[in-house]
């Protein structure tokens, strides 16, 4: 009875290994082996029940106790081996299954770092080991560098690929190229330095310049020891460009206001002088030594206006009526006029532009004298015409009112073969009275600026020292810029009586006067718009003409004629002022004037103006 217990004992202990065994199979993913280990188990706890069989017939021999006990220890000892190494399995599965979700999880992270780098427009690069031998960029990063998204940007590989690349390159710092040791990447994987806003130039071969802001950290494991860096560099080209013009607009407007205010006073004493003279003049005889004197003051205030009137210029002022002309034979008329032998290639063909022909010679003139003051000859000196599409990249060059559109200009070149400007010299040349030599008032230059910037053109300026400079100015096509149209006035009384609102108590004088005297005219005069307001509140229907000027204590000129002209609607007047800023004639055709003077004007422009706006003659 023992013996019989011992075999069927045997023979489950070899069925549940057996059971393991598969058991071990589902787990360990091999059929094969541990199907042939099951189906030996099996095969051994069948033969063992065929042995019993067999024994129970014919009867149980003596050796058999002891080869049966044998056989159940094997059995147990071969139980125990299969359940430990089932449980091996299975922990050694669950290790696999969470190392599959750890590096699924891994392979997500990285597509999402991928997606982030092939996104982001910031320039980022990885290092895969410690002394940056092997770097991957991302597309804005390769973009920038001008080489392949895929190839290794470390730089020991750029240096050595530099023949098969176009666009190399080299980092600068504060004017000296950086070695590889020095770089922002190189530094963190190195020296485990942290680098944060450190600026540097990309100096391309073909003279481009980014410029760069870099950031730079390194990789670290577990243990503290580096074994990477992330760097990326923040491309500040254009926020430099914007930032830039921007202080050159606001330079602009701080020297407008101040050009402004200047000629402003300036011209209110100038008006003075000039309606003063002319009178003066009338009164001399011909034979009397005071005509000398008289023309001797009459150049010098000529001189005096002038510079005025450029000191304006700088500002953009004084646009006073454009007309629709041709560019070529403009400047061919300034050119015959100043009598010089410089070379000229001026277009025959070219579209009628909307300019203002005394400034615009007023140009020509001055690009014409600073390339000859330049050590040029006349020969070598030639002056261009020709039309240009300005595309929106180069409108990022040169001095442009804002905004400018990209479009069809024409374009004024003078070129010479003089001194040239040097780099550092090269931004300050269009600030008043800055100049690279002694000879000059120092205002040529600013005053063409501020005339091609009223003009809503711009210049732009090339030079090499020692071999030349060449300025080109750009005037708009005429569908950019047209002239305000003049509202005709029609129905005027005939009686001639004139209120004159001016705040300058000796230019109201003497203009009341030059009215009355000169052109036959009866004038009512006030302090400022106020007055004339009240006054003509009075009687409305009295006056044929209000001259009023723009700027006048407790109310300007444009508000009392807004208000007169609620009153009566028709009313016709000129306004007048010592700005003559590009929008001040528009601003007084807009307002409901017939006309605009700027002061300093004479009594011809005067004696035009009134023959047009009252129908007739003095």
């Amino acid at each position: 009875m023992t013996i019989l217990l011992l075999i069927l004992l045997a023979a489950l202990l070899q069925i549940v290994a057996a059971w393991f065994a598969l058991r071990i199979n589902r787990i360990a993913g091999r059929p094969l082996a541990w199907i042939l280990m099951s189906s030996a188990l099996a095969l051994m706890a069948v033969r063992r029940i065929f042995l019993l069989l067999e024994f129970h017939q014919n009867g149980f021999p003596a050796y058999l106790l002891p080869n049966e006990v044998m056989s159940f220890v094997i059995s147990a000892l071969l139980l125990g081996g299969v359940i430990l190494i089932h449980g091996l399995f299975r922990a050694k599965a669950a290790e696999a299954a969470s190392l599959e979700v750890a590096r699924a999880g891994a392979r997500e992270d990285a597509d999402k770092l991928s997606a982030v780098l092939r996104a982001t427009p910031v320039p980022t690069w990885i290092a895969e080991d410690s002394e940056c031998r092997v770097v991957h960029g991302n597309p804005a990063a390769a973009d920038l560098l001008r080489v392949p998204v895929d190839a290794n940007h470390s730089a020991p590989a750029l240096q050595e690929a530099r023949e098969t690349w176009t666009g190399h390159f080299r980092l600068v710092q504060h004017g000296r190229e950086l070695r590889p040791d020095e770089m922002p990447m190189q530094r963190a994987c190195l020296k485990g330095e942290e680098v944060r806003e450190e600026p540097l130039d990309l100096v391309f071969t073909d003279g481009t310049v980014r410029h760069l802001m870099s950031y730079a950290t390194p990789l670290r494991l577990g243990d503290g020891r580096i074994h990477g860096a992330v760097c990326c560099m923040v491309d500040l080209t254009e926020f430099r460009r914007v930032e830039g013009a921007l202080a050159k607009a606001h330079k602009m407007e701080s020297l407008g206001m101040l050009a402004g205010g200047l000629a402003h006073d300036f011209n209110n004493i100038f008006q003075v002088m000039v309606a003063n003279l002319e009178m003066a003049r009338s009164s001399a005889t011909g034979e009397s030594p005071v005509r000398s004197y008289l023309d001797r003051l009459q150049a010098g205030l000529d001189r005096a206006s002038n510079l005025s009137r450029d000191i304006l210029h700088c500002s953009g002022g004084d646009l006073r009526r454009p007309e629709s002309l041709d560019l070529s034979s403009l400047v061919a008329g300034v050119l015959d006029q100043m009598g010089l032998g410089v070379t000229r290639d001026l277009a025959t063909v070219l579209p009628r532009v909307m300019m203002d022909p005394v400034l615009v010679g007023r140009v020509v003139e001055g690009l014409v004298t600073n390339a000859l003051e330049a050590n040029s000859a006349p020969g070598a000196v030639r002056v261009r015409t020709f039309m240009r599409q300005i595309t929106s990249v180069e409108l990022a060059a040169g001095h442009w009112p804002e905004p400018v559109e990209p479009g069809l200009y024409a374009v004024l070149e003078v070129t010479d073969q003089g001194d040239g400007i040097d780099a550092a010299a090269l931004p300050r040349i269009f600030d008043p009275f800055f100049s690279t030599r002694d000879m000059g008032r120092g205002l040529g230059l600013p005053a063409a600026l501020g005339i091609l910037r009223g003009h809503r053109g711009g210049i732009q300026v090339e030079s090499i020292p020692g071999a030349g400079s060449v300025f080109r100015g750009y005037f708009p096509s005429p569908e950019s810029l047209e002239a305000p149209v003049v509202p005709p006035v029609d129905g005027l009384p005939t009686r001639n009586l004139v209120l004159l609102a001016d705040d300058e108590a000796e230019l109201r004088s003497v203009l009341a006067e030059m009215l009355q005297e000169w052109f036959g005219l009866e004038v009512v005069c006030a302090s400022d718009g106020q007055e004339a307001l009240e006054i003509f509140n009075h009687r409305p229907e009295a006056f044929d003409l209000v001259f009023l000027d723009a700027t006048m204590p407790r109310m300007n000129g444009v508000e009392a004629f807004r208000r007169m002209r609620q009153v009566r609607p028709g009313l016709p007047g000129i306004l007048c002022s010592g700005y003559a800023l590009p929008a001040s004639r528009e601003q007084a055709v807009a307002e409901g004037f017939a006309d605009f003077l700027k002061k300093p004007f004479t009594s011809k422009e005067l004696r035009e103006i009134l023959d047009r706006v009252l129908t007739s003659r003095a």
